[in-house]
């Protein structure tokens, strides 16, 4: 009797484990490890870059930062300052050119505006002109002053 209960356990045993072993998904347990493994990976690539961009907000709160990416990017200035432009000469000429503009392979329309520009034969110890006056610049703004002269 006690013989028939150890080969009914074990039978039941055996039934069990084969019941489990069918049912069980090994495949998509293997299969979720490894797509946690690669969510994990990107949720760190996801974090470093969150890091590095927060960053990036503080040092835009800095007005110097803000300046420095202005002055780069947009060729703007602070007021007292004054941009000057130097052009590249004509290439294979040696002879200073009237008009700097003249022969320059840069559109005009990609030209920042600046308050001077200078050749590259223009000398650099060279005082700059006085600015004309408020009265001289608002005549020189009225279309129909130029065609009276």
């Amino acid at each position: 009797m006690i013989r028939r209960a150890r080969l009914f356990f074990f039978a039941a045993l055996l039934v069990a484990v084969v019941i489990l072993v069918a049912n069980f998904p090994l495949g998509a347990l293997i299969q979720g490890r490894s797509a946690v493994r690669a969510e994990s990976a990107q949720l760190v690539a996801l974090q470093a870059e969150n890091r590095a961009l927060s960053s990036q907000v503080r040092a835009l709160h800095d007005p110097a930062t803000v300046g420095r990416i202005a002055h780069r990017e947009y060729g703007l200035i602070t007021r007292g300052q004054r941009s000057i432009v130097v052009l590249p000469g004509p290439a294979g000429s040696s002879s200073s050119t009237p008009d700097p503009l003249a022969n320059n392979p840069i559109p005009s329309s990609d030209l920042l505006p600046s308050d001077a520009i200078l050749g590259p034969s223009a000398r650099a110890a060279q005082p700059l002109a006085r600015e004309p006056g408020f009265w001289h610049r608002v005549l020189d703004s009225l279309e129909f002053w130029h065609s009276l002269f």
